[in-house]
């Protein structure tokens, strides 16, 4: 018996490979909503420190927590990476304390800019006030909350942890693509594409 079915053409394997890749592209949010975030806390407190790992240990599974109390141990876990159910890996956030022995989140933030980390900060602080707050946002720092007793604090910090590591995750994946991606130029049939698109 012949067969008499006809190959499979260019166009449908073209196809299939697009659908493929639309699959793929749908699951990757819902895989990047649960991909871990590593926080490296900065807090010379220990009841302080505590009180965070365990918040984000009862509401979510997602974010874990690794402590230091001062700036130089800070900067070499973001520089290192932190070690997790034994293994390195790296810091997608950091949570500081504005007061610590060896400087304060500020000069904290400062550094890490000047050295070229891009990891979100989130200062969780006993210093109010506006200028400190300023001084924080104008060195870097991506979100401002102040120590209290308001329930719901650290529920405010652990979303806004979630949200700036997922954006910064989405940015890098964004420029991951463009790189991989040829430009487009006139002699395409898509036209040239400007920055501002």
């Amino acid at each position: 018996m012949t067969d008499h079915t006809s190959p499979p053409s260019d166009a449908h394997a073209d196809t299939n490979e697009a659908a493929d890749r639309s699959a793929q592209s749908a699951d990757r949010p819902a895989r990047e909503a649960d991909r871990p975030i590593t926080v490296l806390q900065v807090e010379p407190d220990a009841r302080s420190a505590e009180l965070l790992e365990a918040f984000a240990t009862r509401l979510t599974e997602r974010v874990r927590i690794r402590s230091v109390d001062r700036v130089a141990a800070a900067v070499d876990a973001v520089e290192e990476g932190v070690e997790v159910d034994g293994e390195r890996v790296a810091v997608d956030c950091v949570v500081t304390e504005q007061r610590l022995p060896d400087g304060d989140g500020v000069g904290l933030t400062g550094r890490l800019r000047e050295a070229g980390h891009e990891v979100p900060v989130v200062f969780h602080t006993t210093c109010p006030g506006e200028e400190r707050e300023a001084a924080a946002f104008g060195a870097g720092a991506d979100a401002y909350f102040e120590k209290g007793s308001e329930r719901g604090r650290f529920d405010s910090i652990l979303d806004r942890i979630r949200t700036l590591v997922d954006g910064e995750r989405e940015r890098e994946t964004a420029a991951a693509r463009a790189t991989a991606s040829p430009p487009r130029t006139s002699d395409s049939p898509r036209g040239t594409l400007r920055s501002e698109e």
